[in-house]
């Protein structure tokens, strides 16, 4: 079974996809699209988990990143992973990214085309570094009562999985609180499914005639596609002129894990997951 040992779910970075897109990244109610901008900030992260599945070490993140963000909706971003558990503290890998977000003219159609590519600091003990590029799009229907996204994207490591999501969200924006200010929030309820990888063992017994005479041990390759994961969060978003201050609880409810029977270090480790993200981001 190929298992995955540890993904970082970042705010910003948009083409990763599973982990966790940012639910205002197409739908940016706190800032304008009508010049270019520089992008910095940092973000983080009490539980890192891949739709829910997590390291035994329970390792939290500090994600410095930067971008640049053109008018005509194409970006590219830089960030940079620093892990924490209670083995180690170290930079862990890196994560760029190109795409596209765009929004049609009447502003109720938003969606976002990327391409990652991961680069991993050698013999880092992470959930996800098995995952070398991706690449999603996803699409969100936009209207004051509920918004609705549809998204798929492809991961490429030793093998190739598919996923898709589907997500229901409600922005909430409230102007002017002290002068020129916003409070955005964002409830947010995702539904995510994909591929799963994993090796099947058993013996197979040659018979001669009506006797056996001897086992063979085969292994075989199989897929499922399977929901990953529920989850819940509620984004809090606070700008006051180019500075967004942002603060995500979410609850994950991992499905589908992946176990080996008598070896739980070759299983998947999850558990309803309740994590939080906080990110300053600065935009010029």
């Amino acid at each position: 079974m190929r298992l995955y040992t540890i993904i970082f779910l970042l705010l910003f970075a948009q083409g990763a996809f599973a982990q966790a897109k940012d639910s205002l990244a197409v739908k940016d109610t706190t800032s304008t699209q009508e010049k270019t901008h520089f992008i910095a900030g940092v973000l983080y992260n009490s539980g890192l988990n891949y739709y829910g599945r997590v390291d035994s070490l329970h390792s939290k993140a500090i994600d410095p990143f930067v971008g640049l963000a053109l008018k005509n909706g194409l970006y590219v971003n830089a960030n940079f992973v620093f892990i924490q558990n209670s083995l180690q503290s170290q930079y862990a890998a890196t994560l760029l990214e190109g795409g596209y977000n765009f929004k049609n003219h009447k502003g109720n159609w938003a969606g976002n085309l990327s391409v990652s590519r991961f680069f991993y600091q050698q013999d880092i003990n992470l959930i996800q570094s098995a995952v070398r590029e991706a690449a999603s799009a996803s699409i969100t229907q936009l209207n004051k009562v509920i918004n609705i996204t549809l998204g798929a994207n492809v991961k490429w490591s030793d093998q190739t999985d598919i996923g898709v999501q589907a997500g229901l969200d409600h922005i909430i924006r409230i102007p002017h609180i002290f002068g020129n200010d916003v409070i955005v929030l964002d409830p947010t309820a995702n539904v995510y499914a994909g591929t799963q990888n994993f090796t099947q063992t058993y013996y197979q017994q040659h018979n001669f005639l009506i006797f056996p005479v001897s086992e063979q041990q085969v292994t075989t390759n199989s897929q499922q596609f399977n929901i990953l994961a529920y989850e819940f969060s509620f984004p809090m978003v606070y700008g006051y002129k180019k500075f967004n201050f942002i603060l995500t609880p979410a609850y994950v409810l991992p499905q589908n894990l992946l176990v080996v029977p008598n070896q739980p270090s070759l299983s998947e480790n999850g558990a309803n997951l309740f994590y939080l993200t906080a990110a300053v981001k600065f935009t010029l």
